[in-house]
């Protein structure tokens, strides 16, 4: 059962690194979708790929430096 635990937990990692970064994109999805659906602006979408995009970058560079603080 130990087994199943320890594999279940590695892959779940290996999509969801850190959960506050996982609620953070989710949020910037749920936020964006609502404003999208509201307001007719041209582009708008495209804004909220960007803040996703900036969001991913951020993420891969905290992970990169505590992975980096670990050794």
């Amino acid at each position: 059962m130990r087994f199943v635990r320890a594999a279940g937990a590695r892959i779940v990692g290996l999509f969801v690194g850190d959960w506050v970064q996982t609620g953070v994109s989710v949020a910037i999805l749920a936020l964006g979708w609502l404003i999208v659906s509201r307001v007719e602006i041209d582009g708008l979408a495209f804004v909220v790929a960007l803040a996703l995009a900036a969001q991913l970058v951020y993420a891969t560079t905290l992970e990169a430096r505590a992975r980096d603080r670990r050794g």
